[in-house]
């Protein structure tokens, strides 16, 4: 009887161990593509995401990273799914060109999501979107999310960065670096856009390549040809003054 309740102590524990392997956080990548033509003319929509799998937490990161996708297409309307907003987007654009026949070229709208950074407390996902809809040039633009590993809860800014009246010293410093910008002279001054609280963290913040980066986008502080100003910084560097690990 002894040995019966070892070897039951023991299956135990392996199944245990077994389920705690299987529990691992997992991704897979999942693709949406829809395109409908005029002539010679497409619009076309190309989305690419991970999902995440096998833990409980995995249904809330897959919720919040579902919205933000949506969220691309959105201007006046709100929409359940990829298929009704792409099949909006395509039909905006049958309109457009039975309006205007004569005008040239397509549509596209392209999102891209990755994974570029996973650690024991911290998860982050960097969105890459480009867009034309006709005008002057296209518009693209980069996001990041950030969530807790362990509960798959999103992490609203406030829990990334720690510190933000050191992030905001560190991140102008480098930004000066970055552009060239002389000490004592204003960033307005250089020519970049900023509001009367004077400069800010960009809207892209978060975790790749071990790093911690800002990327202010065309517009987000300067002028379209200006283009992406990308600000890394060493983790270590930034201890207590974002999340770590």
């Amino acid at each position: 009887m002894k040995y019966i309740v070892i070897l039951a102590s023991i299956l135990c524990f392996a199944c245990s161990k077994s389920e705690q392997i299987e529990a691992q956080l997992s991704f897979s990548t999942k693709t949406f593509t829809s395109e409908r033509c005029v002539d010679d003319n497409c619009a076309e929509v190309k989305v690419s995401w991970p999902v995440a799998e096998n833990v409980p937490a995995a249904s809330l990161i897959n919720e919040e990273i579902g919205l933000q996708l949506l969220a691309y297409f959105q201007q006046d309307k709100t929409y359940d799914n990829l298929d009704s907003a792409a099949n909006d987007y395509l039909n905006s654009y049958e309109e457009f060109k039975s309006d205007f026949p004569d005008a040239p070229g397509g549509w596209s709208i392209e999102v891209n999501v990755e994974k570029t950074y996973e650690s024991d407390s911290t998860l982050s996902f960097k969105f890459t979107e480009f867009n034309f809809s006709g005008g002057a040039h296209p518009n693209s633009s980069v996001y990041y999310m950030n969530f807790d590993a362990q509960s798959g809860e999103y992490l609203s800014i406030d829990r990334v960065v720690l510190d933000e009246k050191k992030m905001l010293e560190i991140a102008e410093k480098a930004f000066r670096k970055h552009h060239g910008a002389e000490e004592g002279k204003s960033l307005e001054e250089a020519g970049f856009f900023l509001p009367e609280t004077g400069f800010f963290l960009p809207n892209a913040m978060g975790y790749e390549d071990e790093k911690f980066h800002l990327t202010y986008i065309p517009y987000e502080i300067g002028p379209y040809v200006m283009g992406y100003t990308e600000l890394e910084f060493e983790l270590q560097d930034l201890r207590g003054i974002v999340r770590w690990k």
